[in-house]
């Protein structure tokens, strides 16, 4: 098991466990060792052999299938900030700024000189990030990002629509007009008739695609020596006919035969 899928095993067995009213000395005793050692299991400090996995889940009546199944579904899901960490950021886009920047490894006395901060902003910036649990402070203004740098905003979160807005307006502008030889960029629009049901299969699918390629792109050790440059990407879908109506077709005269159709169409 790696380390990502045994702390997540870990964590929802203590939960199980306080649901289920059981100590650590309960299990201590169901699993002949020590409280210390059951302590040293549950928070991923030695591992958890597959037969104590099962005694625990047998304990709580939590099939080791159904345990493991769990915790991958965990660790995949997409992580959303919390509302009160929305609010903060609508509050004070300049956190946002600085909790992104740690998220790409920069250190604070960076970020410092990068935007001339003084000291004083600099521990207002990182108390509140500590504060919202987006943080933790530790000596020499070390800090442990406490969710990942691919967190996502709830649909309807208030601090992404301006941003959002930024995004897609520069974003149209790169893509309207795409010279044929540019393949840097791309735009596809289409009008299909779906059901509503076909309809959510698409997004749900591109919802994985597009978190999925996030999650992997955040490997820095397994992307290690890749080219890589930043690519932004802007889906759309609605229900409802968005295009333009198509021209009117008028009567044609003489005039409009001769210069709708050429010499060729006409003889045919």
């Amino acid at each position: 098991m790696d380390d990502r899928l045994s702390q997540e095993v870990c964590s929802i067995l203590k939960k199980e466990l306080k649901r289920c009213n059981i100590s650590y000395r309960t299990l201590a005793h169901e699993l002949e060792i020590s409280e210390v050692s059951v302590k040293r299991l549950l928070n991923n400090v030695q591992p958890l052999s597959m037969q104590r996995l099962i005694s625990i889940g047998r304990l709580i009546h939590f099939p080791l299938s159904k345990l493991l199944e769990e915790a991958e579904k965990n660790i995949n899901a997409v992580p959303i900030f919390t509302r009160e960490q929305d609010l903060a950021f609508f509050e004070c886009p300049a956190l946002f700024t600085f909790w992104s920047e740690l998220t790409e490894h920069r250190t604070v006395n960076e970020i410092a000189e990068r935007y001339a901060l003084n000291d004083a902003s600099i521990h207002l910036y990182l108390r509140k990030l500590e504060i919202l649990r987006l943080i933790e402070l530790r000596p020499g203004h070390v800090c442990k990002l406490l969710v990942p740098s691919h967190t996502s905003f709830e649909k309807g979160s208030r601090f992404p629509i301006f941003f959002t807005q930024t995004v897609l307006n520069r974003l149209q502008a790169r893509v309207i007009d795409l010279p044929a030889k540019d393949n840097q960029a791309f735009l596809i629009t289409l009008k299909a008739e779906l059901t509503h049901e076909e309809f959510l299969e698409i997004t749900h699918k591109l919802d994985d695609w597009m978190f999925n390629k996030l999650r992997e792109s955040q490997e820095t050790r397994a992307r290690e020596g890749l080219n890589v440059a930043p690519y932004t990407f802007g889906f759309m879908a609605a229900k409802g006919a968005f295009h333009d109506k198509l021209p009117a077709i008028p009567n044609l005269t003489e005039d409009l035969r001769n210069s709708v159709f050429s010499p060729t169409q006409k003889q045919s």
